[in-house]
C-alpha cells in the first residue's frame, strides 16, 4: 500500500509556464552584465551538441516559398495554438535557409522540451549556448532537460547561472527549488521556493511546490498554509486540492482532508486515499468503510481499493483474535 501518492508533474506545471513566454522572449534585451562560458561549460555544451543530421521535414514545397518572418509568424501563431507539429515544420525550414538563427533554434529546442523529445532538445540549446551564453531563457530550457532527465546537478547549474545574471527572477527560483525538491534536498526546496515567492506572491505554482515540500517533512501546519494560499489563487487545481487532503489528514483532520481530495478529482479515489489514512492511524474499521464506499462507487475498475480493503478486514480480524 502507498502511504504517498507523490505527485511528480511540477516539472509539467514548469513546462506550461514556459509556453507564453517563448514567442515574445527575443524581442527582450537580456539586463545587467552577462559573463562568457568558461572552458569547462564550453566543452560540456560542444559535447552535448554533436551534430544532430535527422531533421527531416515534411515535404511541403508551398513553405519553401514563403520568407523567414513569414514562416516565423505562421510558426509563432502554431505555437500559441499548440500546434508543434506545425510550428515545428515552419522552423526548421528557416534554419534550413538560415542556420545562425540562434533565436529560431531556441524555439525548435523548447518545442523538443514540450514534446518529450530530451534528446534533440538538449542538442539545440547546446547549440545556441554555444553561440549565445547570455541568452538566459535558453538556459532555463536547458535546465529543464536537464530535470526530466534526472540530471540533478546539471540543471541546478544551468539555473544558478541564470540567477547569478538576474538574481530577481522569480521564474527561475521556483525551477531552482524543485530541482532540488525532485533532487530530495527538500530543505533547500524550501529555502528558495520562498525566495520565488518573496520575489512573486502571486504564484500558486510555487505555493504547491512548498506545501508538498512541507508534507515531504510531514511539517504539515506549514504545508496547510501554503497549499490553501494556493488553492486561493487556483481553487480547481487538482494537485493542489490533493496536496491540501493530504497534509489535513496528516493533521487528522480526515473530514476536511476527504473535502480537498474530493475537489482532486475522482469520489472513489478520495474515499481510497483517506481510508489509506485511517489505516495507517490504526484506525481499521474506519479504513474499512472508505475502503467499501470506494468500491461501491467504482465496483468494476477499482482494485487498489478492493486490495486495501483486504488488508484492513485482516487487521480487524487479527485484532478481534487478539482481543479475546
Amino acid at each position: 500500500m502507498k502511504r504517498w501518492r507523490r505527485i511528480r508533474n511540477l516539472l509539467g506545471v514548469a513546462l506550461v509556464a514556459l509556453l507564453p513566454l517563448l514567442v515574445s522572449h527575443c524581442s527582450k534585451k537580456q539586463a545587467g552584465p552577462i559573463r562568457g562560458l568558461t572552458p569547462e561549460e564550453r566543452a560540456r555544451l560542444q559535447a552535448a551538441h554533436d551534430p544532430w543530421d535527422n531533421r527531416k521535414i515534411p515535404a511541403q514545397t508551398d513553405k519553401k516559398l514563403l520568407p523567414p518572418d513569414r514562416l516565423e509568424a505562421l510558426g509563432d501563431l502554431a505555437l500559441e495554438n499548440r500546434d508543434f507539429e506545425s510550428s515545428l515544420v515552419n522552423y526548421l525550414h528557416i534554419l534550413n535557409a538560415e542556420p545562425q538563427r540562434d533565436d529560431i533554434r531556441y524555439k525548435v529546442g523548447v518545442i523538443f522540451l514540450m514534446t518529450g523529445q530530451l534528446e534533440p532538445a538538449q542538442k539545440e540549446l547546446a547549440e545556441v549556448l554555444i553561440h549565445k551564453p547570455e541568452m538566459l531563457q535558453a538556459h532555463e530550457a536547458l535546465g529543464l532537460v536537464h530535470m526530466q532527465q534526472q540530471k540533478y546537478p546539471l540543471a541546478l547549474e544551468e539555473f544558478q547561472i541564470v540567477l547569478s545574471q538576474d538574481p530577481k527572477r522569480a521564474k527561475t527560483r521556483y525551477l531552482l527549488g524543485i530541482t532540488y525538491l525532485e533532487a530530495g534536498q527538500t530543505e533547500k526546496a524550501i529555502y528558495e521556493l520562498q525566495k520565488a515567492l518573496d520575489l512573486d506572491s502571486r504564484q500558486a505554482s510555487s505555493y504547491l511546490a512548498l506545501g508538498q515540500a512541507y508534507n515531504q517533512l510531514k511539517d504539515f501546519k506549514h504545508a496547510v498554509t501554503c497549499l490553501k494560499k494556493a488553492r486561493e489563487l487556483s481553487p480547481q487545481n487538482d494537485k493542489v486540492n490533493y496536496q491540501l487532503g493530504m497534509a489535513l489528514a496528516g493533521l487528522k483532520e480526515y473530514g476536511a482532508a476527504l473535502e480537498a481530495f474530493m475537489k482532486a478529482g475522482d469520489e472513489a479515489q478520495a474515499y481510497n486515499n483517506i481510508g489509506v489514512h485511517y489505516y495507517l492511524d490504526g484506525r481499521y474499521e474506519e479504513a474499512a468503510k472508505c475502503f467499501q464506499r470506494a468500491i461501491e462507487l467504482r465496483p468494476t475498475f477499482y482494485q487498489e481499493a478492493k486490495n486495501n480493503l483486504q488488508r484492513a478486514l485482516e487487521k480487524l480480524q487479527q485484532a478481534g483474535k487478539d482481543g479475546s
